[in-house]
């Protein structure tokens, strides 16, 4: 079932121009500290290189920018043995038969993501859409306050649109996740972060609403194994929602072979 909350086509309140102008590449926020995430309990450097030369040898169509959601999901690089197979098959389902690169690392904050752009990943390469789901662990792991999360988000996609001028953007919304204390301040979070959409280069999609059960707070029953990361049925629920999403932003989509 297609969610009601797909797209939000909303204008920004500066132009697009203004938003991915130089002049805000000084002017990161406080709160954001780009640099190498120290937490990794996997080869984060490794992983990083890993991506750079999938990159340069084959020019994704897409590229999926997150944290362990991401990174546990499927496709390549997957040599660190992070991927569990869980999402596998919704990956291949939504992506097949496109090249797409998962920029996806375990426990980055959007500070590493922003550092891991800093280094190059996006260097000579022009995804036709990039996708950004992060930002659970600067809220859930941090602590970070919805204000501080949105602004690191802010100036991650500006730097996203900076290095990759001919791509689409798709920002997605933070996921649910089981504490239920954490939960008003990913409804802030995505709300404020929603208002960098604009239609053309940025679209900003909320697919966590379909793991909301119905008291519109907690997740579902059985899409979450550990109340943060999707189970089988968890990724196939966004892989469904994302499919609807790539169908609408990129005419060249021809994916989503996943049954609704």
């Amino acid at each position: 079932m297609k969610s009601h909350s797909f797209l939000c086509l909303l204008l920004a309140g500066v132009s697009c121009a203004a938003f991915f102008s130089g002049a805000c590449a000084n002017e990161l926020p406080s709160t954001l500290k780009p640099q190498v995430n120290e937490r990794a309990v996997y080869d984060w450097n490794g992983r990083h290189k890993a991506v750079m030369e999938r990159n340069r040898s084959v020019n994704p169509e897409y590229a999926v920018f997150g944290d362990s959601i991401t990174h546990r999901w499927g496709g390549e690089p997957s040599g660190d043995n992070r991927a569990r197979g869980t999402g596998k098959a919704a990956w291949k389902n939504l992506f097949s038969p496109h090249t797409v690169t998962n920029m996806g690392f375990g426990s980055d904050y959007v500070d590493n993501a922003y550092y891991r752009v800093q280094l190059g990943e996006l260097d000579e390469i022009s995804p036709r859409v990039i996708i950004v789901l992060l930002g659970t662990n600067n809220l859930g792991g941090r602590k970070d306050t919805p204000r501080a999360c949105a602004d690191n988000l802010k100036a991650f996609v500006s730097l996203v649109g900076r290095k990759c001028p001919a791509s689409k953007i798709l920002l997605l919304g933070i996921l649910p996740r089981k504490e239920k204390a954490v939960a008003p301040l990913i409804v802030e979070t995505n709300k404020m972060v929603s208002v960098l959409a604009d239609g053309k280069r940025v679209f900003f999609a909320n697919p966590g609403t379909a793991f909301l059960a119905e008291d519109g707070v907690s997740p579902k029953s059985g899409l979450l194994v550990d109340g943060l990361h999707p189970s089988a049925a968890g990724y196939d629920v966004l892989g469904k929602e994302l499919s609807s999403l790539l169908e609408k932003i990129d005419g060249r989509y021809k994916g989503g072979s996943v049954v609704r």
